[in-house]
């Protein structure tokens, strides 16, 4: 990290760490799956999405449009990427924006 930036971030998600863990460790019996929400996005976790066919069609076709920030529209173009090889006879169904394809801000 730039501008020495680092150890600042670290000590940052040291301590969100210690406070995830205190919040898991409460008595309520929902506690462990309650203390997950407040996991910043720093960490980096990875999750499990199930979903039916229509919510990867909708998010792909939603998040790759070149309005949609870089990082998402990667994913989202990874999610329709993954579908089309497991179900490459549905793969037509899916109206994504080619990540590869330049982008014209000026086209609506």
């Amino acid at each position: 990290m730039a501008g020495g930036a680092l150890a600042t971030y670290s000590s940052a998600m040291e301590r969100a760490s210690l406070a995830v863990q205190a919040l898991a460790g409460g008595q309520h019996a929902e506690a462990q799956e309650n203390s997950q929400y407040a996991i910043p996005l720093g960490f980096l976790k990875r999750a499990l999405f199930k979903m039916d066919f229509a919510e990867p069609v909708y998010i792909s076709e939603l998040r790759t449009t070149p309005a949609g920030h870089f990082s998402y529209r990667t994913v989202a173009y990874r999610m329709f990427e993954e579908v089309r090889k497991r179900y490459p006879a549905l793969a037509h169904y899916f109206r994504v924006h080619d990540l590869d394809q330049p982008v014209d801000l000026l086209q609506r």
